[in-house]
C-alpha cells in the first residue's frame, strides 16, 4: 500500500508539473485580460510543482511515465534522474521568478504572450526529462520556435530572424546526430543509449560530439554563431531574454552533457578534438567579456556576459573530456564545474535582466547615458541589484565565486596530466584570470553608470517606485545567489550524484581539489568583517557637512561626469582593431559606434552572396508552363544519366 502511494504522488506531481502549462496555453489564446491571468496562474502551478521536483526524486520518487498517445517510432515517455531533477527544480524556480516579476509590472508585451510562456514551460521540462528521442528533439524544436514567437517587439523583427536562422542550423545538426544514434542503436528510447562509443569507434563519436558542440553552440553564443545575440536581447521583451539566456540554457547544457557524456561517452573523443572545442570555447569567453566592456545598453552587456559565461562552461566541458584520458579526478572537477556555474549563471542572470527591466520601466530610460543616482531614490532595487552585480562579478561569497573557483582547481590540477599539453594550461589560467578582470570592470560600469552619480534624465531624477512583488522576485533570485554559493559543496555533492547516476560510474571530485575552501567559514568572515566596519562606522561617525563642489567657475551638472563610452575608451585604444570601431562628432559631442567583425566579414558578406543567387535563381520562375516543363524534362535527362553511370560503375568487370 505504501509502495503505491509513493507512485500515485510521484505520477500526481508529473501531472501537475505538465498538465497544468498545458491546459494554461488553451486558456491563454483566449482574450481579455481575465484569460492572461488564468493562464499565468496556470504557469504558476506548473512551476511550484518544478521546484518539488529535486526534493522528491531526493525522498525515493519514481518520477518516470509514459504517455497515452505514441507514435510510429515508439512510446512518448519521460523520466526524471537526479541530474535531470535539480536542473529541473532550478530552472522551475528561475521561470517562476520570472512569471511573477512580469505580472506584477503590469503589463504584458502583446496579447497572448501568457499562453507562449505555458507553452515554452510545458516544451523546456518535457525536453529535460524527455526519454524519447523523437519528444526530446520535437520539444527542442518547440523551444526554439516558442522563443523565438515571444521576441516579438512589434517593430524590428530582424534580431529574431536572425536567431531563428541561425538557431535552426544548429537543429539541423542536433538531429542528425541523434538520427545516426537511432540508426546505430535501432531504438529511439535513449535510456538504452549509453557508451555508443565502443560500437561506432573514436573517430565517427569525435565527430558527432563535435557536432553536438556546434549545434548547441548556435544557441548558447559559441563564436561565430553569436552574431543574433545583442540584438535579440537589447530589442525582444526582457522577460522573453530572461527565458532565454537562463532556462533555455539550461536545457541546452543538459542535453549536451547527456549527448557527449552518457549517450556517446568522453571516453570516445579524441583528445585534439576535445583540445580544439576548449580553445573555441576560451576565445569565445574572452570575446564575450572584451566586448561586454564597450556596450552602452546595459542588455547589451548581459548579452555578451552571457557569451562569456556559456563560454566558460563549454570549455570546461570540453575539458572534462580531454582530461578523462589521463585522469578521471581532474575530469571530475571540471564537470562539477561546468554544471555548477549553468545553474548559477542562471540564477544571477535573471536577478540582472529582471533589474535592468525594472530600471527601464521606472525611469523610461533605455540608454544608460541616461541613467544616474537611482541608488538614493531606489534603494531596495539598488541593494538587490548589487548582489547580482557582485555575483557576476564572481566576487565571494558568492554562487559564481565558488563555481569559477572550481574551474581554476580543474586548470590548477592539471600537473597530474601526462602529457606535453600541460604547459598550455597557465594560459587557460591566464585567460580566465584576464576574463575576469574584465567583466569585472563592466559590471561595475553597468552598476555604477546606473545607480551611482547624478541623475542624468527626468525620469532618472525621479523614477517610479517599483512594486513590492516584484521586488520580492528579485530578492528571490538575490537570496539564492547568496545561499548556493555559502551552500556550495552541498549543491556540488548533489550535482556530482547526478552525474554518476547518469553517466554510470563513479565522479570524485574532492580528490582533484588542491586547497581547501569553507564557503560557510568566509561567508561569516566576510560578514563579521562588514558588520565590525559598519559598526564602528556608526560610532565614530562625525556630523554631517554640505559644501558646494569646485566646479572650475560653474556649477555642476548631470553633463559633468564620465559617460560609458568614455569609461571604456581606455580599453578601446589599446583594442582598436578589434572592436571595429568609429568615432563621429555630432553636435559638439564625440560618439563612437562599434560594429561586430563578425557581423561585418562573414554575415554580412555570406547575406550578399545569398541575395544575389536568390535573385539570379528567381528569374527561372517566368510563369510560363513551357519553360516548367522543361525544367523537369532536363531534370529527368540529369537523372537517368546518374542512374546510367551508376549502374555501370557496379557492374562487375
Amino acid at each position: 500500500m505504501l509502495d503505491d502511494a509513493e507512485g500515485t504522488l510521484s505520477l500526481l506531481l508529473l501531472v501537475m508539473m505538465v498538465v497544468p502549462p498545458v491546459l494554461g496555453i488553451a486558456v491563454g489564446l483566449g482574450r481579455g485580460p481575465q484569460a492572461s491571468k488564468a493562464s499565468t496562474a496556470l504557469c504558476i502551478i506548473g512551476c511550484i510543482a518544478g521546484v518539488l521536483c529535486y526534493p522528491a526524486v531526493l525522498l525515493g520518487a519514481d518520477l518516470s511515465a509514459t504517455f497515452p498517445l505514441g507514435s510510429y517510432w515508439g512510446d512518448y515517455s519521460i523520466s526524471f534522474g537526479e541530474l535531470q531533477a535539480i536542473f529541473c527544480s532550478v530552472s522551475s524556480l528561475v521561470f517562476l521568478a520570472t512569471v511573477i516579476h512580469l505580472r506584477s509590472s503590469g503589463r504584458e508585451p502583446f496579447p497572448r504572450y501568457a499562453a507562449m510562456l505555458c507553452a515554452l514551460y510545458a516544451a523546456c521540462v518535457l525536453c529535460m526529462g524527455a526519454d524519447s528521442m523523437i519528444l526530446l528533439l520535437i520539444c527542442w524544436e518547440a523551444v526554439s520556435m516558442i522563443t523565438f514567437l515571444m521576441a516579438d517587439n512589434g517593430q524590428d523583427d530582424r534580431p529574431r530572424w536572425r536567431f531563428f536562422a541561425v538557431t535552426h542550423i544548429g537543429g539541423l545538426l542536433i538531429m542528425a546526430v541523434f538520427a545516426y544514434l537511432w540508426i546505430v542503436t535501432g531504438t529511439a528510447d535513449v535510456s538504452q543509449w549509453s557508451g555508443l562509443w565502443e560500437e561506432m569507434g573514436t573517430e565517427t563519436s569525435s565527430i558527432l560530439i563535435a557536432l553536438l558542440f556546434t549545434g548547441f553552440g548556435t544557441k548558447l553564443g559559441t563564436l561565430p554563431f553569436h552574431a543574433w545575440m545583442p540584438d535579440m536581447y537589447a530589442r525582444s521583451p526582457t522577460h522573453t531574454t530572461v527565458l532565454l539566456t537562463t532556462v533555455c540554457s539550461n536545457v541546452a547544457i543538459l542535453v549536451l552533457f547527456r549527448g557527449a557524456f552518457d549517450f556517446i561517452g568522453a571516453e570516445g573523443c579524441i583528445p585534439a578534438i576535445a583540445l580544439i572545442l576548449t580553445i573555441l570555447s576560451a576565445v569565445t569567453a574572452l570575446w564575450g567579456a572584451m566586448l561586454s566592456m564597450v556596450q552602452t545598453e546595459a542588455k547589451r552587456i548581459l548579452a555578451y556576459s552571457s557569451m562569456e559565461n556559456m563560454g566558460l562552461v563549454t570549455m570546461f566541458l570540453s575539458l572534462a573530456m580531454f582530461f578523462h584520458s589521463d585522469v578521471h579526478v581532474m575530469a571530475a572537477v571540471a564537470l562539477v564545474a561546468a554544471l555548477f556555474h549553468t545553474l548559477n549563471h542562471s540564477v544571477f542572470k535573471s536577478l540582472m535582466l529582471m533589474s535592468v527591466d525594472t530600471v527601464e520601466s521606472s525611469t523610461g530610460e533605455h540608454h544608460m547615458d541616461r541613467y544616474g543616482g537611482l541608488a538614493n531614490v531606489l534603494p531596495l532595487l539598488s541593494g538587490v541589484a548589487l548582489i547580482g552585480v557582485l555575483t557576476m562579478a564572481s566576487i565571494p561569497p558568492m554562487n559564481s565565486f565558488a563555481s569559477e573557483w572550481m574551474m581554476l582547481q580543474a586548470l590548477l590540477g592539471t600537473d597530474a596530466i601526462d602529457s606535453s599539453i600541460r604547459v598550455a594550461m597557465p594560459l587557460l589560467v591566464a585567460l580566465m584570470g584576464l576574463c575576469g578582470m574584465v567583466v569585472a570592470t563592466s559590471y561595475a560600469r553597468l552598476y555604477g553608470f546606473i545607480f551611482l552619480g547624478r541623475p542624468r534624465s527626468k525620469g532618472a531624477a525621479s523614477p517610479e517606485k517599483p512594486s513590492k512583488i516584484s521586488l520580492g522576485a528579485m530578492a528571490l533570485m538575490a537570496a539564492m545567489c547568496v545561499g548556493t554559493g555559502v551552500l556550495a559543496f552541498p549543491v556540488m555533492d548533489a550535482i556530482c550524484s547526478g552525474a554518476e547516476q547518469m553517466i554510470g560510474h563513479g565522479i570524485d571530485y574532492h580528490a582533484g581539489l588542491s586547497g581547501d575552501m569553507e564557503p560557510i567559514t568566509l561567508a561569516l568572515m566576510i560578514g563579521g568583517s562588514m558588520l565590525v566596519i559598519a559598526v564602528l562606522a556608526r560610532v565614530f561617525r562625525k556630523g554631517k557637512r554640505e559644501s558646494a563642489t569646485w566646479g572650475s567657475g560653474g556649477e555642476l551638472d548631470q553633463d559633468m561626469q564620465y559617460t560609458s563610452e568614455g569609461f571604456s575608451q581606455p580599453v578601446v585604444r589599446v583594442f582598436h582593431p578589434l572592436f571595429g570601431d568609429r568615432s563621429t562628432l555630432d553636435s559638439g559631442r564625440l560618439s563612437t559606434r562599434f560594429t561586430e567583425p563578425f557581423v561585418e566579414y562573414i554575415y554580412k558578406p555570406v547575406g550578399r552572396a545569398v541575395l544575389f543567387v536568390s535573385v539570379r535563381v528567381r528569374t527561372l520562375q517566368t510563369g510560363n508552363i513551357q519553360h516548367y516543363l522543361g525544367y523537369m524534362l532536363i531534370a529527368l535527362v540529369a537523372m537517368l544519366l546518374a542512374v546510367r553511370m551508376v549502374c555501370r560503375s557496379q557492374r562487375p568487370s
